[in-house]
C-alpha cells in the first residue's frame, strides 16, 4: 500500500490482533471495566470478587458464540463491575443485574458456574 503521509488508525498486513481494550485515532482511549474493577478490588481487600468477575468475563469469551446475546451480557457484567467498586454499591441493581445474567447463561455450564460463584461472592461483598 502506498504511504499517504499521515495515518491515525490501525493497518494489518496479516497476523491479528486480540486485545481486551484497543483505541485508536486522537483522543481516544480505551479501559477494560472488568479488569480495572478487579484489580480496585483486589487492592481493597476483595481478590475473591475481583476473581469471579475475571472468571465470568473469561467463560463468557470462551463461550460466546452459543449465545445471541454476548454482547449484552458483556454490557452487564461490565456494569456489574462498575457498580462493585463505587463507595456505595447499589444492592438492587447488582443482584438485579446478576440474576439477569444468570437467567441468560443457565444453558451453559460454565457460564452458569461462573455466573453462581460471582453471585456468592457478591452476598458475602455486599
Amino acid at each position: 500500500m502506498k504511504g499517504t503521509g499521515h495515518n491515525e488508525g490501525i493497518q494489518i498486513s496479516g497476523g491479528r490482533i486480540e486485545a481486551g481494550a484497543l483505541a485508536v485515532g486522537r483522543g481516544a482511549q480505551a479501559r477494560n471495566v472488568v479488569k480495572t474493577a478487579s484489580r480496585e478490588l483486589e487492592n481493597r481487600g476483595y481478590p475473591e470478587l475481583g476473581q469471579r468477575l475475571d472468571e465470568l468475563l473469561h467463560q463468557l469469551a470462551v463461550h460466546a458464540s452459543q449465545l445471541s446475546n454476548a454482547d449484552e451480557l458483556k454490557g452487564s457484567i461490565q456494569l456489574v463491575a462498575e457498580e462493585l467498586v463505587k463507595n456505595r454499591p447499589n444492592k438492587t441493581t447488582v443482584t438485579g443485574v446478576l440474576a439477569g445474567i444468570a437467567q441468560s447463561v443457565k444453558s451453559v455450564a460454565g457460564l452458569a458456574t461462573a455466573a453462581e460463584a460471582l453471585t456468592h461472592a457478591v452476598q458475602l461483598f455486599l
